[in-house]
């Protein structure tokens, strides 16, 4: 039977899990650029770690996104949770790059500098990577697609139609297979960005606003920035990047809605099916326009693909079992370390070359142990006071904007649902 709604600060051991593996992924995608390079020659060989431990944080997403805002039963509230739990520290780590790069202490692009007011107001609606604004840190762009698959979601909500993910993730699947990428440049940057900025203010608005009349077309207006802001940056060398990253995030939302039982099993393995074949399809056009369409690399793809799904899979089978408490700790702080490794990277670029270079493979291993135990104490301290408070803000402005204006809740459902997982970091990130 299905169980009852957690309360919203109540995480979920297993995705956190996953989360966990996910950042130990991309952390070592990059941390590996500088250290043990002798076995990211080997293994990136064989895998994609960083494509994977992306592509693992967006399955979480797309699983457990859905889940918050019905939870919420409101757009109002979520939207709030959302940039609460997300902003602070983004801005946070803008403003430390920021400083660090005018300092010469890390590269800072000198675009930014160049133009401060669209680099500006392109980070603030944190879709910079769509917007052709170069990142004030590279690993924002996954923030970028989480922020768009917000939109898309939102857009779903509002005219109801939001247990219908696995029907938008095969059609963009298919959109991403048969269409022709367009130009990543249709509109200029400056003007890109004044639109964008001016289309989301007034679309979250709306469909914040709890007014039916002004619920709908605020949705819409969320769902064709998100959908003008993908299809413009196709890249024939990355189609990936843009409509099938939100394609696999909607994979995630199928997933969940089977688990919810809201949906049959098959179905869902066939939506996760058609998306996991565009997402070969692509990366081996993607070889081929690089030049690179070896037997190796296309079996990489394989591997790359086997592996965050295969991740992904076993533990939703296993997610009754315990989780390891380390691993659900990661999990917790993964934003956090997320963001700032690879500030911390860069910081620290010349020495870390320098080890590199000097040193026996083995002697790696405790300045790898040493970096990751600094990486993990600066996460746990932006994410005790800066995640933390920003939630709590968060969740009182909330509670204080219902109080004043009203419930905005759409979702009437009187069917009893499972556990939802609280507690949506990006990938992101993501990044």
């Amino acid at each position: 039977m299905p169980a009852t709604v957690p309360a919203p600060g109540e995480r979920i051991a297993w995705l956190d899990g996953l989360r966990a593996l996910a950042v130990l992924l991309v952390v070592y995608a990059h941390l590996s650029r500088y250290l043990f390079r002798g076995a990211r020659d080997f293994s990136s060989e064989w895998l994609h770690a960083g494509t994977a431990g992306v592509m693992l944080f967006f399955l979480v997403s797309g699983f457990i996104i859905p889940a918050s805002l019905e939870r919420h039963g409101s757009l109002r509230a979520f939207w709030v949770s959302r940039l609460f739990r997300l902003l602070p520290l983004y801005l946070v780590v803008t403003a430390v790059v920021v400083v660090l790069g005018l300092g010469g202490l890390v590269p800072l692009d000198p675009w930014l500098t160049a133009h401060p007011w669209t680099s500006a107001v392109a980070h603030a609606t944190m879709l910079p990577h769509l917007l052709g604004v170069p990142l004030v840190t590279p690993v924002f762009w996954t923030l970028t697609f989480e922020m768009v698959f917000y939109l898309l979601v939102s857009a779903l909500f509002a005219v109801r139609w939001h247990r219908r993910g696995g029907a938008v993730a095969v059609i963009l699947a298919v959109l991403t297979v048969c269409t022709v990428p367009l130009a990543p440049t249709l509109i200029p940057t400056g003007t890109a960005t004044v639109v964008a900025a001016v289309s989301l203010l007034i679309g979250l608005v709306a469909v914040t606003s709890g007014h039916r009349w002004a619920v709908v077309p605020g949705g819409l207006l969320l769902a064709a920035l998100a959908g003008t802001l993908l299809v413009a940056d196709q890249d024939p060398a990355h189609v990936w990047d843009g409509l099938l990253i939100v394609a696999v995030m909607f994979v995630g939302t199928t997933l969940y809605r089977a688990q919810q039982r809201q949906l049959r099993w098959w179905a869902a393995l066939t939506v996760a099916a058609t998306v996991a074949a565009a997402l070969l399809f692509t990366w081996y056009a993607e070889l081929d326009a690089l030049g690179a369409p070896t037997a190796r690399y296309r079996t990489r793809s394989v591997i790359t693909l086997v592996v965050f799904g295969g991740a992904f899979a076993l533990a939703l089978l296993t997610r009754h079992r315990r989780t390891p408490r380390a691993l659900a700790w990661l999990g917790v702080v993964s934003y956090s370390v997320y963001l700032v490794h690879f500030v911390l990277i860069q910081l620290l670029a010349p020495v870390l070359t320098g080890l590199g270079n000097r040193l026996p493979a083995i002697a790696e291993v405790p300045v790898a142990v040493a970096f990751l135990a600094l990486l993990l104490s600066l996460s746990w301290l932006t994410h005790r006071f800066v995640e933390l408070p920003g939630q709590r803000l968060g969740r009182r402005l909330a509670r204080w904007l219902t109080a004043r204006r009203g419930s905005d809740a759409l979702i009437s459902d009187p069917r009893p649902r499972s556990p939802v997982p609280a507690g949506v970091p990006p990938p992101t990130g993501r990044p």
